[in-house]
C-alpha cells in the first residue's frame, strides 16, 4: 500500500493536539476517581449501602451495572467507565471522520490521490490513527490505576476494555465515511449509531434483573467494557466481542470505499428546491437552515436526560434514609441545600449549565467553518455586511443555548411537578436554570473575543469548557480546594433555589459577555478573512 507510512505521519502530524485533549482528558477522571474513592464513598460500601444506589433504575441507566462497589477498581469501573467509553467513542468517530470524509470534502484527499498513494492508504492511515489513539487511552488507562494501587490483572482488563470499545466506534466512523457525502453526515451517522447504542445500554440496564430487555445489554459495545468485570473475576472472552466487531466494521468500510466514487457516498444527495423558500433569503434564514439538525438532537438528548434525572429526585427519601453519608455529599455538591430535592437539581443544573457553555461555542464556531471553506467569503461578496452574518451565527448561539437550557430546567422539574400537584419544583429549576445562563453568555463571548482578533487561539475557549466541566463533575468531591473550584464562569452566580437571588453578580457577567462579544464584532469586522 503505497503512501501509507508518510500519509499516517501526516494524520498524526495534523491530528496530534485534537487527539492528545482528548486522551489526556478522559485518562485523567479515570485514576482521580480511584484515588478519591474513600472521600467519595468512606465506609458506605461495606454497609451495603451503595447498593442500595446502585440498585435505583435511574442510577443503573446512568451509569452502568455495578457488580462490586466495595473497593476503588471496581467502583471506577460503574461510576467512569461506561460514561468514558462513551466519550472515547465520540472521540474516534470525529477523529476518523476528520481524516477521511472531512479531508475528502476539502480536496485534501485527492491531491494526496495525485502522488504515488495507493487507493485504499488514506482510509488505512485515519484507520490506524484511531486504532492507536484508542491503544493510548487504554494504556494510559491500565497504568493509571495500577499507579493508584489498584491490581495489575483488574487494570489490565480495563485498560483493554477502554481501548477496545472505541475501537468499534473507529469502525463505525469510517464506514459513515463511506456511506454519507459530507463531513457533516458522516458525523451525525457515527454520533446517531453511538446514541442508539447508549440509549440500547441504557434502558437494559434499567430493566427488572433476568429480563429479556436486561440481556440486550449484551448488543450494545459501549457495556462490553463493563461486562468484562475488571477488578472481579475478569471474562476475557468479552473483549472478544468488540475486537471482531472493529474487523467486521474496517473490512466493510474498505469494501465500501471500492464502490463509490471519490467525493461521492453511496447514499445519493437528494436534489435541492428549484427556488429557496422564503427563510433562506436572510443570513439569519441560512444560519438557522445550517444550524437546525444540530439543535434539534441537543434539544432531544437534554429532554431525555432532564426527564430521566427529575424522575429520580421522586425516590430520594426511601434511597437515601439508610445513606447519611450519601445525602452530605449531594447537599455539598448542591451548595449546602436544606432538601435534597433542591441540591439535586442544583447539581444536575450546574453540571448541564458548562453543555450550555458548549453548545453555544458549537453554533458559534460553525462561522469558522464557513470562512474555512470559503462559503462566507460567497456570502460575503453580496450586499451582506460582515457583523450582519457575524451577528446571525452570534444570536443564534446565544438564544439556542438559552432557550434549550431554559426548557432542561423545566423539564428536571416536571417529574416532581407532575407528583406533587404544584407548579413550584418546575418553576423554581427553570428559575435556576435562566439565572445561570450568564455563564454560558460569558464563555460565548471568550469565543466571540477570540475569533474576532486572534482566531488561531481559539482553542483557548475549549479549555476553559473543559475546567469547568471537570471542576463542576469531580471538583467539589475530590476535596480540591474551594478557591480552585470556583474559578469557573459559573460560580459567582447564584445557585437558585438554594441560594438568594443576587442580581449583582448576574448582571456584572451579562455586561462582561456583552461587552465581550461586542469587542469580537469589531475585530471580526476589522481583520481579513481567513483563507480556505
Amino acid at each position: 500500500m503505497n503512501g501509507l507510512a508518510t500519509l499516517v505521519r501526516l494524520a498524526l502530524r495534523r491530528n496530534r493536539w485534537f487527539y492528545a485533549a482528548w486522551i489526556l482528558g478522559m485518562a485523567a477522571v479515570v485514576p482521580a476517581t480511584a484515588a478519591a474513592y474513600e472521600t467519595i464513598v468512606g465506609g458506605l460500601a461495606t454497609t451495603g449501602a451503595l447498593d442500595l444506589l446502585a440498585e435505583n433504575p435511574t442510577m443503573r441507566a446512568m451509569l452502568g451495572p455495578p457488580y462490586d462497589l466495595t473497593s476503588p477498581g471496581p467502583f471506577t469501573v460503574w461510576r467512569v467507565g461506561t460514561f468514558m467509553a462513551t466519550v472515547a467513542g465520540i472521540m474516534a468517530i470525529l477523529g476518523v471522520v476528520r481524516v477521511t470524509r472531512a479531508d475528502e470534502e476539502e480536496g485534501r484527499t485527492e491531491l494526496l490521490r495525485s502522488g504515488v498513494v495507493g487507493r485504499h492508504a488514506p482510509l488505512t492511515a485515519a484507520v490506524v490513527v484511531g486504532l492507536l489513539a484508542c491503544a493510548v487511552l487504554g494504556l494510559l488507562v491500565g497504568v493509571s490505576m495500577v499507579a493508584v494501587g489498584e491490581p495489575v490483572v483488574g487494570s489490565v482488563a480495563y485498560g483493554l476494555g477502554s481501548a477496545l470499545v472505541p475501537a468499534v466506534l473507529v469502525g463505525v466512523g469510517a464506514v459513515a465515511a463511506q456511506v454519507t457525502s459530507s463531513a457533516r453526515a458522516a458525523r451525525g451517522l457515527g454520533l446517531a449509531v453511538l446514541g442508539a447504542a447508549y440509549l440500547l445500554r441504557a434502558v437494559a440496564d434499567a430493566s427488572e434483573e433476568g429480563s429479556v430487555v436486561r440481556g440486550l445489554a449484551w448488543l450494545s459495545p459501549v457495556e462490553w467494557m463493563a461486562l468484562v468485570h475488571p477488578y472481579d473475576g475478569e471474562r476475557w472472552w468479552v473483549l472478544l466481542l468488540p475486537a471482531a466487531l472493529t474487523v467486521l466494521l474496517v473490512a466493510a468500510a474498505f469494501a465500501l470505499e471500492g464502490r463509490r466514487d471519490h467525493g461521492a457516498g453511496l447514499w445519493a444527495v437528494r436534489p435541492g428546491r428549484d427556488r429557496a423558500t422564503p427563510a433562506l433569503l436572510s443570513v439569519g434564514g441560512l444560519v438557522w437552515r445550517l444550524q437546525r439538525g444540530s439543535l434539534v438532537g441537543w434539544f432531544v438528548g437534554l429532554a431525555v436526560f432532564a426527564l430521566g434525572m427529575g424522575s429520580l429526585s421522586g425516590s430520594f427519601d426511601t434511597m437515601l434514609e439508610r445513606i447519611p453519608r450519601l445525602e452530605m455529599m449531594l447537599r455539598r455538591l448542591g451548595q449546602g441545600a436544606d432538601t435534597l430535592v433542591d441540591a439535586f437539581f442544583v447539581a444536575m443544573l450546574g453540571i448541564v449549565a458548562v453543555l450550555a457553555g458548549v453548545l453555544a461555542v458549537q453554533l458559534w464556531q460553525r462561522l469558522a467553518v464557513e470562512e474555512h471553506r470559503g462559503h462566507a467569503e460567497l456570502i460575503l461578496a453580496t450586499a451582506v455586511p460582515r457583523t450582519r452574518l457575524a451577528t446571525a451565527y452570534l444570536l443564534l448561539a446565544a438564544v439556542g443555548s438559552t432557550v434549550l437550557f431554559a426548557a432542561f430546567g423545566a423539564l428536571l422539574g416536571l417529574p416532581e411537578t407532575l407528583a406533587q400537584g404544584d407548579l413550584g419544583p418546575m418553576l423554581g429549576s427553570l428559575r435556576g436554570a435562566l439565572v445561570l445562563v450568564p455563564g454560558a453568555l460569558l464563555v460565548l463571548g471568550l469565543a466571540v473575543l477570540l475569533h474576532g482578533w486572534a482566531p488561531r487561539l481559539s482553542w483557548i475557549v475549549w479549555v476553559v469548557v473543559g475546567w469547568s466541566l471537570f471542576m463542576v463533575w469531580v471538583g467539589s468531591i475530590l476535596g480540591l480546594p474551594d478557591w480552585l473550584v470556583r474559578l469557573t464562569p459559573w460560580e459567582v452566580l447564584p445557585a437558585l433555589p438554594v441560594e438568594e437571588m443576587d442580581w449583582t453578580p448576574v448582571l456584572a457577567i451579562t455586561g462582561a459577555a456583552l461587552a465581550l462579544m461586542a469587542m469580537g464584532l469589531w475585530g471580526y469586522r476589522r481583520r481579513d478573512l481567513r483563507l480556505p
